[in-house]
């Protein structure tokens, strides 16, 4: 829930507060009550300006009830990890720990000399992106589509997560370290 809805809620939890206490106080005085509505219906209602006041009021509250009453059945789900249900319970994957499984499957290969892994969630499936810095003279083509079915089986023998794609961007040649001129 992020901090503007939890804001929210904590200012309807504090009038609804001050609502049990009113109702609390009639069951104990129920001539309350009978004050309440006649100071409601002659001095709020009996006028335009606070009749308006009220109903915007008491709208924002119908409309703050109705989100919270939703966002309990919103499916959100876990954005960062991947959840295995079995037998004994359920199993939580972070993508994180997707993303190191693929770097280091990645960074095993020869012709690599460096290598960043992304993961992102679809469904209960993951798509991974590896950026990587390969050696000169290495085929591409035959490199990236090693890294694919390499990482691919990786993540699937490891964690039980169907991998629906592996993408390899080649970000870079390794040229070796620039060395000073000296003359």
């Amino acid at each position: 829930m992020n901090i503007i809805l939890r804001v929210l809620l904590a200012i309807y939890a504090f009038f609804l507060t001050i609502a049990s206490m009113f109702a609390m106080l009639v069951t104990i005085k129920s001539d309350i009550l009978s004050q309440a509505y006649t100071y409601l219906y002659n001095d709020v209602l009996g006028y335009r300006n606070p009749s308006i006041i009220m109903f915007i009021v008491s709208s924002i509250f119908f409309c703050l009830s109705l989100t919270f009453l939703l966002s309990g059945f919103k499916p959100e789900g876990d954005k960062k990890a991947i959840t295995k249900y079995n037998k004994n319970g359920d199993i939580r994957i972070t993508l994180n720990s997707i993303e190191n499984i693929a770097l280091a499957t990645s960074r095993k290969l020869n012709g690599i000399r460096d290598s960043k892994a992304f993961v992102t969630k679809v469904g209960e499936s993951v798509s991974i992106t590896v950026k990587a810095i390969v050696l000169p003279d290495i085929n591409i083509p035959l490199l990236s589509e090693d890294m694919q079915q390499k990482v691919k089986s990786a993540v699937e023998d490891c964690t039980g997560v169907q991998v629906d794609s592996v993408r390899v961007l080649v970000e870079s040649i390794f040229t070796g370290y620039k060395s000073s001129r000296v003359e």
